[in-house]
């Protein structure tokens, strides 16, 4: 299983020190950006030993759509960087970038909501070193858990697992918030 740590380090290796600053600072911003709309859906603990946080946050590249993203922490308190994690998007991002390496890696949550060939075929065109990093919405889940507090979290949400719509049923939902979006355009220009 991944921890905080092993994504770090593995987004500084190679990577000059402005490099890995440009990358923190772009997320840092998405982050910025999105707080304020991601919504926490449910908590759940996984015995003493950790928990699961379910939102929802929008998109950046198409209007009107948001995905779902899970993310189980291995502590009910803090997180730090040796806290292991699993985490589950419908992004397409996390989806064709990382979903292969996590699963790999035992830190994928619901494998069976993505399709079989994102958990058997390694990403040769957007991840061909197959690195560990972090997805936009991913990585604004994390800040999100850790700027709310977990225990928090746990206090006001936990018992509350909503479902998590599949990679599949998003990319359907998102094709028609595109066509819609289209449409309006189209009607709005006649």
């Amino acid at each position: 299983m991944l921890s905080l740590r092993d994504i770090m380090g593995n987004i500084k290796k190679g990577q000059s020190a402005l490099n890995v600053r440009v990358i923190m600072n772009a997320l840092e911003q998405t982050y910025q950006k999105l707080k304020g709309r991601i919504v926490i859906t449910g908590c759940d603990t996984n015995g003493d030993s950790g928990a699961t946080v379910y939102m929802t946050m929008p998109s950046s590249s198409v209007q009107g759509a948001n995905y779902d993203v899970v993310i189980e922490v291995h502590t009910q308190t803090k997180m730090q960087l040796n806290t292991g994690i699993k985490v589950y998007t419908n992004s397409p991002s996390f989806g064709y970038n990382f979903a292969y390496v996590f699963h790999k890696k035992g830190s994928l949550l619901f494998p069976e909501k993505y399709p079989a060939e994102f958990k058997t075929m390694p990403p040769k065109t957007r991840n061909p070193y197959h690195s560990v990093g972090f997805d936009k919405q991913i990585f604004a889940g994390i800040r999100y858990i850790s700027d709310y507090k977990l225990p928090s979290l746990i206090g006001e949400f936990k018992g509350t697992v909503p479902s998590v719509k599949s990679f599949q049923e998003k990319m359907r939902e998102i094709g028609g918030i595109k066509l819609e979006l289209e449409r309006e355009r189209a009607r709005l220009n006649n």
